[in-house]
């Protein structure tokens, strides 16, 4: 048995900065603060899967 797991299962785009990494803070461009200038965020389940493999690595 094999389970597939697309990205869109993984992560999603950040709704702070709408994917584009970066905010406006007092008219000044900075890394989002939400996701931390990546774009994404970690649903549950990338979530559980990066707690595993940071364990078992």
């Amino acid at each position: 048995m094999s389970v597939i797991i697309a990205m869109d299962d993984l992560e999603l785009p950040c709704p702070n900065c709408k994917g584009e990494k970066h905010a406006f803070v007092n008219n000044k461009k900075e890394p989002c603060s939400k996701c931390d200038g990546k774009g994404v965020i970690l649903t549950a389940l990338g979530q559980t899967l990066l707690h595993f493999f940071k364990k078992h690595s």
